[in-house]
């Protein structure tokens, strides 16, 4: 397999290059001599990915020092630090404790942050590096499909609070991306169609011709046909990296990658993060598609179009988390779109097309039209 690369511009800073293949362990090592220098080099990881992956990870980075220093046995040390995994530890005790790790360690600024695993650990390790001594370089290295097509990209980082999901946080880019789609061989298919459900939100607001691809996908085996998973997850990094280097900080344009997150993050929340991300976004889009259509903006057949796409990977309406439309109206204020109060929603004219009014991409909408639509889900 050949590996593609996308160069992800940052208006006023470097840009960094996403890298989406099979073995790129010369990659990373390239990478990290090019990126790292003299520095030394911290990886940041949770404990599931430390089992299965660390003693790989170290082995790719035993990176021969530049003369006169490569007399040196084994080369440019490298230390690990890893945290419990799950979404209740993307918390500040956590970012706390790894910056502890750090400064005991005697690390300055002239340290290389890589952050290997899961959508969590890209979010801490990023937000680590962002704070760390007023900010070190990092690398982002993300070993989900959720975390390749989601959070690696855009260079937001930061934790949960209890008001709410990624409620603290900064926006700090990588040096790179390297997306190794070997870290997705035997993950379980609630995993990848986690993942994948972000890459059809995606394709729902900008590539409707990229759902055929999704349809090919063996969820048991995605390596079965590794070229459609590469495509599918560039196809989704292109537009992502298009939107966020255009509206770096969201603003604008950016909000369009938060179709189905305005419902979709408050049910998260009310579920105490024990629904998966991915599957709550799904929820959220069966729900705001279900706006849209209400809103006379979508018409009824795209709204069943997309109810179908996200009925093969096991998103229906029977199967809508029981909160009342009261409790998730609620939450929805934590929402990052509420503006005065009131929280806004990114609505579909058609399958790949957003509404765009006034030059906003996120819009207000009455609570009783959002109370029916998840009424109208249970029904």
């Amino acid at each position: 397999m050949q590996t593609k690369t996308i160069e992800a511009s940052v208006e006023g800073g470097k840009g960094y290059s996403v890298s989406i293949g099979l073995g790129l362990e010369k990659e990373l090592q390239e990478i990290v001599s090019r990126e790292g220098g003299e520095n030394r080099i911290v990886v940041i990881t949770d404990k599931r990915v430390e089992k299965f992956f660390g003693a790989q990870i170290l082995s790719a980075l035993e990176i021969p020092l530049p003369a006169p220093h490569a007399r040196q046995a084994g080369g440019k040390p490298v230390e690990l630090y890893s945290f419990s995994e799950g979404e209740r530890n993307k918390n500040q005790k956590t970012v706390t404790a790894l910056q502890h790790e750090l400064l005991n360690g005697r690390y300055g600024r002239d340290t290389l942050i890589i952050a290997v695993g899961g959508g969590i650990v890209g979010d801490v390790g990023g937000f680590v590096a962002a704070t760390y001594m007023r900010g070190v370089p990092y690398i982002n290295v993300p070993t989900t499909l959720l975390a390749m097509v989601d959070s690696s990209i855009g260079g937001k980082v930061g934790i949960d609070t209890k008001y709410g999901k990624n409620t603290i946080g900064s926006f700090w880019q990588p040096r790179a991306v390297i997306m190794d789609i070997q870290y997705l061989a035997k993950m379980p298919r609630e995993q990848i169609i986690n993942g994948l459900l972000e890459a059809v939100k995606t394709f729902m607001t900008s590539d409707r011709e990229a759902l055929s691809l999704v349809e090919k996908l063996n969820l048991d085996e995605p390596l079965e046909n590794p070229e459609v998973l590469q495509e599918i997850i560039f196809r989704s990094v292109n537009i992502k990296v298009g939107v966020t280097s255009r509206d770096v900080r969201e603003g604008g344009e950016r909000m369009v990658l938060n179709f189905g997150h305005t419902i979709g993050h408050a049910i998260e929340l009310l579920s105490g993060y024990r629904l998966p991300h991915g599957f709550a976004v799904g929820y959220g889009i069966l729900a705001e598609a279900k706006i849209s259509e209400l809103l006379g903006i979508l018409s009824p057949a795209d709204c069943a179009e997309i109810y179908k796409h996200f009925a093969r990977l096991g998103i229906t309406p029977k199967d809508f988390p029981q909160h009342s439309p009261e409790k998730i109206l609620e939450a929805t204020l934590g929402d990052k779109k509420t503006r005065g109060g009131v929280p806004r929603y990114v609505l579909l004219e058609s399958i790949g097309k957003v509404q765009v009014k006034e030059g906003k991409f996120a819009h207000p909408v009455a609570d009783d039209v959002v109370t029916k639509a998840l009424q109208d889900l249970r029904q």
